[in-house]
């Protein structure tokens, strides 16, 4: 019987696989070109084609004291649950957004045009050079299997901004 173990045990060991030292994985291979977030303001923009959002106030140029209040027509599909982005950015760096909330008669989930007014509150010490920034809520995706989106369309309004009085 132990003639019979032995043998067992040795055919076993010559008919195993040669030990081997785990493989370490090849890492995944990437597609040629992924999205990635935006690194720059020209990636996380787009212009608006014209017509698809108008703005009545503030008008380019604008001198503004807090809160800025701007007011326009956009097109419906620039809004999301009612409201797109708004922001206030000085030289490159956002100080204010707030949301551009559907407003008037019309509901954002009607066809066409629709009303909108957003309020920005901001801080500033002395006399600065700024953009008011409107873009629509939910770009376009890019890659839908990874929810990366595009770049926004917006629209760019150069304005002054104004310390409070004293």
């Amino acid at each position: 019987m132990i003639r019979y173990a032995a043998f067992a045990c040795l055919a076993l060991v010559a008919c195993a696989p040669e030990a081997k030292p785990p493989e370490t994985p090849a890492p995944a291979e990437q597609p040629a070109a992924t999205p990635q977030a935006p690194a720059s303001d020209a990636a996380k923009y787009k212009p608006a084609e014209i017509g698809e959002i108008t703005v009545k106030l503030p008008l380019a140029g604008a001198r503004v004291t807090s809160p800025l209040t701007a007011e326009g027509v956009a097109n419906n599909d620039w809004f999301f649950e009612g409201q797109f982005v708004a922001e206030i950015l000085v030289n490159g760096e956002m100080i204010a957004q707030a949301p551009a909330m559907q407003s008037g008669d019309k509901s954002w989930t009607d066809p066409g045009p629709v009303e909108f007014r957003a309020e920005l509150p901001f801080d500033v010490t002395q006399e600065q050079n700024a953009e008011l920034i409107l873009s629509e809520d939910m770009p376009e995706f890019i890659d839908e299997a990874n929810d990366i989106r595009g770049p926004a369309r917006s629209v760019r309004i150069s304005i002054v901004l104004l310390p409070p009085a004293k």
